[in-house]
């Protein structure tokens, strides 16, 4: 059913502004059509009326980066199992996750890394009908990065595995536009990402920083910028010609100065910048243009509990990067949910034990509101929080005529609250009800296949 009235609700729609309590919002053909007091609706003359009174209804959720087959743990412990035992299965991979995704009220996601092919394929089953889960719009590559078994992720995998496998994964993940468009010269590396702006992909995302591994602990901590400034720029110009939003990888302040220059639309964690505050003239400049500040927080005792465990990823917690977070945010800049959440396997939450399931900020489902709860200790409100989960990510990659909040002649992605989330923001969890494009979710048959989330052992769905 896409043509019903959602009739009683308290409406948070997304824009800042204060609840309108005693709304019905009318929803014709998957579509919100009327927006008006409960008290001035006439039932009679409109679609079937649902009473949700007591209730919240706010956008749906929106993720801003993710990257649906687990780009995290495709980093370190796991990632090679994964790989090899999902091979054939990779566009199933990305559906689950997608579906776990929509289960918790994520009716959007952005892709910023994937392979390229299949995560095509799956946005384009879930937009005709064929499967169900979030909304995908895709990346593929990281222009300029290498696949899975490169030394941007997982080069020592290398010494243990076929040297054709990791060819294989690798040529599938880099599309073409990997680390060795650093080796060419401007005229064929720009032949390339043309190609690559027309293939289909929904947004480009570009290393402006390197993203070697090997570097990222506390004791080798260094970065190199991965293109000639000028060629970063012209990438830019070339992929806002065909309407796209550019996206940036960075690791260090000069290269977000890079990214701030060229007028990308969406920095991907700015705030690590390898323990640099961030000059607060450069905060303003990103938060004046409005610029997507996908920040990657995690909570202070989850940080803790890495750091016991020798996790090196607690430090990217650091007393540096937690004021990067909050000058954005004191800044009034356009911060958004950005997890970098993967469909992780169930073979590695295993092993990470009980202390670390909680607050883990990467797992699907859970990301999200993780991500608000760490955001909350940087002095983010709870209004904000709520933005930073709808309306801005939907401004940030220029769909916020589509999505992003709850408005006439938007998309009918919606949530359905049993509590307040003004008054807490856990409430954001209390999920009575989800809309995407109108139809009523089932959260209880999500996913529809178990393949990454089903125990050890259990064979792949054909």
């Amino acid at each position: 059913m896409s043509t019903f009235a959602l009739s009683g609700a308290t409406l948070i729609d997304g824009r800042g502004g204060s609840p309108l309590t005693e709304r019905t919002v009318v929803v014709e053909n998957g579509v919100i059509t009327r927006i008006v007091p409960t008290s001035q609706y006439d039932a009679s003359s409109g679609p079937e009326v649902l009473d949700v009174s007591g209730k919240w209804l706010l956008p749906g959720y929106i993720n801003g980066n993710i990257h649906l087959l687990d780009g995290v743990m495709m980093m370190g412990v796991g990632g090679v199992e994964y790989l090899a035992r999902y091979e054939g299965s990779f566009v199933k991979v990305i559906e689950e996750g997608a579906q776990l995704s929509l289960r918790n009220g994520v009716t959007t996601v952005f892709d910023t890394w994937d392979a390229r092919d299949p995560v095509l394929e799956a946005r384009d089953r879930i937009n005709s009908g064929a499967s169900q889960g979030s909304r995908i719009f895709a990346a593929g590559n990281i222009v300029g990065m290498g696949g899975p078994f490169s030394p941007d992720f997982n080069f020592n995998a290398r010494q243990s595995i076929s040297p054709t496998f990791a060819n294989r994964i690798d040529a599938l993940f880099s599309a073409g536009v990997g680390a060795e468009l650093t080796l060419f010269q401007e005229k064929e590396v720009r032949a390339r990402f043309r190609d690559y702006v027309q293939s289909g992909v929904d947004m480009v995302k570009v290393a402006i920083s390197d993203h070697l591994t090997a570097h990222l602990d506390p004791v080798s901590m260094r970065t190199y910028h991965t293109f000639p400034e000028k060629w970063v720029r012209w990438m830019a110009e070339d992929t806002h010609a065909e309407g796209l939003p550019f996206l940036s990888h960075t690791l260090a302040v000069p290269a977000l100065e890079i990214a701030t220059d060229v007028e990308v639309d969406v920095m991907i964690h700015p705030t690590w910048t390898f323990n640099q505050v961030i000059p607060d003239e450069l905060v303003r400049r990103i938060a004046d243009r409005r610029i997507g500040v996908g920040i990657q927080p995690m909570t202070d005792d989850y940080s803790v509990k890495l750091l016991a465990h020798g996790n090196f990823w607690g430090a990217l917690n650091s007393p540096e990067h937690q004021k990067n977070e909050r000058n954005f945010i004191d800044a009034g800049a356009n911060v958004m949910v950005a997890t970098d959440a993967g469909c992780t396997s169930h073979d590695v939450l295993q092993d990470l034990g009980h202390d670390l399931w909680e607050d883990r900020p990467t797992t699907l489902g859970e990301d999200h509101f993780t991500w608000v709860k760490a955001l909350q200790g940087r002095g983010l409100n709870a209004m904000g929080a709520i933005q930073a989960l709808t309306h801005n990510v939907a401004e940030a990659y220029g769909k916020l005529d589509r999505i992003g909040t709850v408005e006439v002649g938007k998309v009918a992605d919606l949530v359905l609250l049993n509590s307040d989330p003004l008054a807490d923001t856990e409430n954001l969890r209390d999920i009575a009800a989800i809309y995407k494009e109108g139809v009523a979710v089932d959260r209880s048959a999500l996913p529809t296949q178990q393949i990454v989330t089903a125990p050890t052992g259990t064979p792949i769905p054909e």
